[in-house]
This record gives C-alpha cells, structure tokens and sequence, in this order.
C-alpha cells in the first residue's frame, strides 16, 4: 500500500490504513465500530439494506470481533 498523505480521504481497511502511517503521526481517532454486536434491537431501527451499505463492507464475526479489536486498537495507540 502507498504511504498516506494528510488531509485526503482514504477508504481502506481500517487495520492495513493505519499500518501505513507512521508511529506517532496521529492527534486524535475517532471510532464507530460495531459495538451492538448480538444487539436485539429491530433491524428496521437501523435501515440496513444492502442498497445502503458500502461496497467491501465485512461484517465481523462474533467468534473474531475480540481479536479484531485488539488489532485495530493496537494500531490506534501506535500512530
């Protein structure tokens, strides 16, 4: 992947974007992962049809999401 340049929009993963900037390079990360995971809210609260998700998106699986977030959070606190 290419080195990131400031004040532009990547769409990335957020893991392998953040692997491409360098240590200390980060003021502040703003989050909105998954937090609801097994959340037994209707799914109408939340309009997800596939005509509104973004094209890549993956969802995490239960059995990964720990692993998942010790991997994002882990590059979050290194840049």
């Amino acid at each position: 992947m290419k080195k990131i340049s400031f004040s532009n929009i990547y769409n990335y993963d957020c893991i392998d974007g953040m692997k491409s900037i360098s240590k200390n390079k980060i003021d502040l990360v703003i989050t909105d992962p998954p937090f609801a995971i097994d959340f037994k809210a209707k799914k109408a609260n939340y309009n997800r049809k596939s005509s509104r998700v973004i094209e890549g998106y993956n969802e995490i699986l239960p059995e990964n999401y720990s692993q998942f977030s010790y991997d994002w959070i882990s590059e979050a606190n290194r840049i």
